[in-house]
């Protein structure tokens, strides 16, 4: 009988990524947390362990295929499924179209939305495979933003990115719906503290605030889905 449920958290080493794969392991999800800097993934590992959880740190750039095929899936072999998916990890290179150079934008949509792909590929992939726990095989979150609904200027390669995210996710969710894989885009409209965007600004919520979000959408079990879940903010007083 299977203890406790699997997630997978790319981008776990700082902001919306960290603060995700912590809710979860406080809430008795045994969670991989994957990123470029190893050190830092094993780091939030240690802390969701030495708060009692269950985690490890494993590298992954979700940018090389051969890379995620593995991660995935000795994840799934290790803990015998894997019941989510958070595919967070991105980068943001400001600039004008006019400035905006051929490697910041190859970068931009190879992060934020091939590597989104990948990831989501070879988790559906292993999902689909593995019985139904509480009416679902696994759920699939993508983390977007306000850039993926309206462009803005000096975030062409974020906004287009993100943009193509959000169409992945509608077809991704009609895709595997009737294999009881569910898929949410969580639109973080919101200004959160995050190494995507580090100015110093008073009325940035904590990352945490969506950790905690990401938290309560998953305890939605059985046929119930949030398709697009929208994280505004109020105005400063």
């Amino acid at each position: 009988m299977q203890a406790r449920r699997v997630a997978l958290v790319t981008g776990a080493g700082s902001g919306i990524g960290q603060a995700v794969a912590l809710a979860l392991g406080a809430d008795g999800y045994a969670v991989v947390c994957a990123g470029r800097r190893a050190d830092r993934v094993s780091q939030v590992a240690g802390e969701i362990r030495a708060a009692g959880g269950t985690a490890v740190g494993v590298p992954l750039d979700v940018t090389v295929p051969e890379r995620v095929g593995e991660v995935v899936g000795d994840v799934a072999d290790s803990y015998g499924r894997l019941d989510v998916l958070i595919n967070n990890a991105g980068v943001f290179r400001k600039a004008e179209v006019v400035d905006l150079d051929d490697a910041a934008w190859r970068e931009s949509v190879e992060a934020n939305l091939t590597g989104a792909f990948l990831c989501a590929r070879a988790a559906a992939r292993r999902m689909t495979a593995q019985e139904p726990v509480d009416g679902e095989r696994g759920h699939i979150v993508n983390v977007n933003s306000g850039a993926g609904l309206r462009g803005y200027p000096t975030g062409a390669a974020y906004s287009a990115s993100k943009f193509g995210l959000m169409g992945l996710s509608d077809t991704l969710r009609q895709e595997l719906a009737d294999k009881l894989v569910k898929v949410t885009d969580l639109v973080v409209a919101a200004m959160v503290k995050s190494e995507l965007s580090n100015r110093h600004n008073p009325h940035r919520l904590e990352a945490s605030v969506v950790g905690d979000l990401v938290r309560d959408l998953l305890r939605l079990r059985g046929a119930a889905v949030v398709t697009r879940l929208d994280l505004g903010q109020l105005p400063p007083s």
